[in-house]
This record gives C-alpha cells, sequence and structure tokens, in this order.
C-alpha cells in the first residue's frame, strides 16, 4: 500500500471505529491512534475513499473467505453458523462511509477480484439502512427480529439487479476503476484506484 495511504488510512480507521465507535479493539496498542490488525495482510484488499482535496472520508476491506477472515475469529464456534470458503465469497469488513456513495464501488471492486456475494458483520441498524435502499439481504443466523445481538451476519448477492437498486451501473463503475498493478486476486500486489461521482477512491491489496 502507498505510505500516502498507509499512515492516513490507519489513523482514520482509528478515529471511526475506536475513538468515536468506541470498539475495544485488542489489536489497537496504548498511546498509538492508528489502527491496524492481523487481518490486514497480503491477501486483503484496502478501499479508501477520498475527498476532491484528497482527505480521507470512507474507507471498506475486503478479504477472501478462502483465507482466514475476521467472522471465523469474532463469531464462536458454538453460534453453528455455516462459514463460507469460497473464492466467490469476500468478507466485508472495516466499512465507514457518508451515506451509501462508497457501498457500490466497494461491490465493484469485490466483483472485479471474482466475488459473487459478500458477507460480513453489521449492526441491526445499519441492515435497515441497507433495506431502505432496497438491498436483499441474506440473513446468516438469526433474523435481525430474533437476535438478542445489536449485530446480524448478512450476505449481499452482487447482481445486476443490487446494483441497479443503488443506482449504478456494473461497466460504469468499472470503467473508473484504476489498477495500479495488475488485476490478480489474491495475489501480493494487486493495487486499484477508482473516481466515484463526488470524491475519489482507492483501493489496494498490502
Amino acid at each position: 500500500m502507498p505510505l500516502e495511504f498507509r499512515d492516513g488510512l490507519g489513523a482514520f480507521r482509528y478515529d471511526v471505529f475506536v475513538r468515536r465507535l468506541g470498539w475495544p479493539l485488542p489489536d489497537v496498542k496504548e498511546n498509538e491512534t492508528i489502527e491496524w490488525d492481523h487481518f490486514d495482510g497480503e491477501n486483503t484488499i484496502q478501499i479508501v475513499e477520498l475527498t476532491p482535496e484528497g482527505q480521507i472520508c470512507g474507507c471498506a476491506r475486503l478479504m477472501p473467505t478462502t483465507a482466514p477472515y475476521l467472522l471465523r475469529e469474532l463469531l464462536p464456534r458454538s453460534s453453528d453458523l455455516d462459514f463460507p470458503s469460497s473464492p466467490t465469497v469476500w468478507e466485508l469488513s472495516r466499512f465507514a462511509g457518508s451515506g451509501m456513495q462508497l457501498f457500490p464501488y466497494v461491490m465493484a471492486v469485490a466483483t472485479s477480484l471474482g466475488a459473487t456475494r459478500i458477507i460480513g458483520v453489521v449492526t441491526r441498524a445499519i441492515a435497515r439502512l441497507y433495506r431502505r435502499f432496497g438491498l436483499d439481504l441474506q440473513y446468516v443466523g438469526p433474523h435481525p427480529e430474533t437476535a438478542s445481538s445489536p449485530f446480524v451476519v448478512c450476505a449481499i448477492d452482487l447482481t445486476p439487479a443490487a446494483f441497479a437498486k443503488l443506482g449504478s451501473d456494473l461497466d460504469s463503475l468499472r470503467s473508473s476503476i484504476t489498477w495500479h498493478r495488475p488485476l490478480t486476486p489474491n495475489v501480493r500486489g494487486s493495487v486499484v484506484e477508482t473516481v466515484p461521482r463526488a470524491a475519489r477512491c482507492a483501493a489496494d491489496v498490502q
């Protein structure tokens, strides 16, 4: 990852997930103001949304389920959830952005990597937001109406209908993606940059 992204992204993630949301993240060391964890490795795609001035204003992380990923560690084995392991299923985590502007670009990056589905943990409030935008959430485990936890595991199929619900066209999104290095899923060194309507996005592999 280019240093200008890495330093800023670590600080942005700390500001959002540690300082504002108060997540007790075990990999954050005392007196540090950056947030990285052991999943930020060579198979990880980091997506960064930039303002026209080049300031980070959003982020997301994609990980292949064929390698270790957050859900498998986060949830107890007693949960009886069927954790996927497939080159066509990628996990989305560390998502932060204003509204839904960044989300279709995350979907497009995942699709470019061969994904047909993304899976992740969201709050019930975020699940409701996705549904308000018309996304067809597939709940993995208890439905939010019966779940006791404020978090739910859900998946989204990356279909043309899903992009249409967000007012986006996959081909148009793909045309705004610039890979800094050759697009090679699951291989160290693939780097991508995208140009959304109102801001600039960049994504790359660690």
